[in-house]
């Protein structure tokens, strides 16, 4: 061996060998190298090492590593000389290498595995310790079996006797079992978990089946080591989709890990040509179309249940978790079988007609989108306190020397801007403290230029502005803004026809006369004023009219927009 090969450096161990890298001198190229480890091997291991070249090299398929050459170094030790390969253990791809790999590209080549094994079992031979570990995937594309030193060759004698395998035993969660029960806990198959003598290819398929299963989950069907033999050996849901119902499995695969998992091997699926097949023809888009109507109809019953159960449901909570039951499943039972009719009313209706209770996710919603609403209005507000700021100057223009009520008419404003900067910046603002602010501004109007000469225009501007703006409290409701804004009016009023306050209209014969103490009484200033007053009142109700055309008509808009889309999704 000395003369034709250049080892380099170990790249694999096992229970029986060592896997070298060489440099194969006579031909010019790379190859694996392996040999035995033991010193002075007794000739029944030997003969087992032996065993595992032969199988491996009889195998002449794609997918199954070729033996060059079978020989003895000089301690006499045997070895057996290997394609070297390159590329990554499917159980280091599951670990975390998926970017390379996507799910697609790594069926196919678990397709190909079944073609391989296929051609094993076709020659007599079953593998008996299939896993990620012994499945490789090469940088260009190849797809390898390895590790063929637990096969078992159908008729051959002894193969199975106890203690034939006892020196092949790794170690770890994935090492190959030793004595009667061969193969890797976690992945063997019940037959050889109870240690049967009689184990045939149909062992295989239900090892490549829980590869099938760790390939969809992401984990592994029985747990780890030893402790998984007992799940081997009674079963358990091989279902990938429930327990990785995030990775929406298609029905088609998900019945194929059960199929091939079968306790009873007579139930499994008949061949691993058979399994890749279906895997295939899954990939390239056959669909079973029978098995997804039928698991569309369970979907739709389970759909009919929750519906009919959310009316009569305990509470709120459980009213919202059956509708939300319904509608999933109802969903599915659409994606699964889009002719389905009653799955079509059933999502309709679902869509269509409202809970009896608002959901809580809704309500958040609308409270968040009322916050939003408040800040929009805050500032909307703060701009119209700005320019009656910019109009107050002319207040004082018309008013007597000295007069209090256009520094309290100030004052006042200056507060309600306070009031609009909280409510735009609070995480839980107060607009009910706004109404507050504006009832006192219109009472100080009415006081200012008689209750119903300037106050009830204002008034009703700011009432409308206000039942605009989404309540967070009583002071809220159109109720409330109404009877502050009537008090803010009529209240100065009923205290002059009282005699309280001194009167500020008196009516005549033909004629009304205002007396406005805010007003000194020059006749050009206050036409200008009262110009600018009438044309700001105009310009303030036409743009509060026009934001609340817009909002309406982008909600219901939205409204319609909606509605059109999820009638597109039921088939009519």
């Amino acid at each position: 061996m000395a003369d034709r090969y250049a080892i380099t450096r170990r790249i694999g161990k096992g229970g029986m060998g060592e896997v070298m890298a060489a440099r194969d001198e006579q031909i010019g190229r790379d190859v694996a190298i392996k040999r035995m480890k033991a010193a002075a091997p007794s000739e029944r291991a030997i003969a087992r090492f032996l065993r595992e070249a032969t199988i491996q090299g009889r195998l002449e398929h794609p997918a199954i590593v070729p033996v060059h050459e079978i020989g003895r170094d000089a301690e006499g030790l045997p070895f057996f000389v290997m394609k070297k390969l390159q590329g990554t253990t499917l159980a280091k791809l599951l670990e975390g290498d998926k970017e390379r790999y996507t799910l697609q590209r790594v069926l196919r080549a678990f397709a190909e595995v079944c073609l391989a094994v296929e051609f094993a079992h076709v020659r007599g031979i079953v593998h008996r310790d299939l896993k990620p570990d012994n499945i490789i995937l090469g940088d260009y594309g190849e797809v390898y079996v390895i590790d063929w030193g637990v096969a078992k060759v159908i008729g051959e004698d002894g193969g199975d006797a106890e203690g034939e395998f006892d020196d092949v035993s790794g170690s770890g969660d994935h090492a190959t079992a030793v004595g009667t029960a061969i193969g890797t806990p976690g992945y063997m198959s019940p037959e050889q978990a109870r240690g049967m003598s009689h184990v045939d290819g149909r062992a295989d398929i239900y090892t490549l089946g829980c590869v099938l299963f760790e390939i969809l989950a992401g984990e592994t069907l029985h747990a780890r080591g030893r402790d998984g033999m007992v799940s081997t050996v009674y079963g358990t849901d091989a279902r990938p989709s429930i327990r990785s119902p995030e990775r929406r499995i298609a029905p088609e695969l998900d019945a194929l890990c059960v199929e091939a998992t079968q306790l009873d091997p007579a139930r499994r699926v008949p061949t691993a040509r058979e399994l890749g097949d279906r895997v295939l023809q899954f990939l390239d888009g056959d669909r079973d179309l029978e098995k997804r109507r039928e698991l569309g109809r369970d979907h739709l019953e389970r759909a009919h249940a929750a519906f009919e159960a959310a009316p009569i449901a305990g509470g709120p909570v459980e009213a919202e978790g059956a509708r939300r039951t319904a509608m999933r499943e109802a969903a599915s039972a659409l994606a699964l079988d889009p002719e389905n009719r009653g799955a079509a009313e059933l999502v309709g209706r679902l869509m269509l007609e409202p809970p009896r209770t608002t959901p809580r996710e809704v309500v958040d919603a609308i409270a968040a989108d009322d916050r939003q609403l408040v800040r929009a209005n805050a500032v909307a507000g703060l701009i119209a306190v700005l320019a009656a700021l910019a109009f107050s100057p002319l207040m004082w223009w018309i008013a007597p020397s000295g007069s209090a009520y256009v520094a309290g008419f100030t004052t006042i404003l200056v507060g309600n801007g306070i009031l609009c900067l909280h409510c735009w910046k609070a995480d839980a603002p107060m607009p009910g403290l706004l109404i507050i602010g504006n009832a006192l501004l219109v009472a100080l109007l009415a006081r200012m230029f008689s209750p119903i000469l300037i106050a009830p225009g204002v008034a009703s501007v700011l009432a409308i502005a206000m039942a605009l703006t989404p309540r967070f409290s009583w002071l809220g409701s159109a109720a409330t803004i109404a009877a502050l804004l009537l008090g803010a009016v009529f209240g100065p009023l009923f205290l002059e026809w009282v005699d309280v306050l001194p009167r500020t209209m008196t009516v005549e014969l033909g004629s009304i006369a205002f007396r406005a103490p805010a007003i000194v009484g020059n006749e050009l200033p206050t036409l200008i004023v009262g110009a600018l007053y009438a044309a700001g009142l105009i310009i303030g109700s036409s743009t509060l009219a026009g934001t609340m055309r817009r909002r309406t008509r982008e909600a219901r808009h939205h409204l319609h927009l909606q509605a059109w889309q999820l009638r597109q999704l039921v088939p009519r």
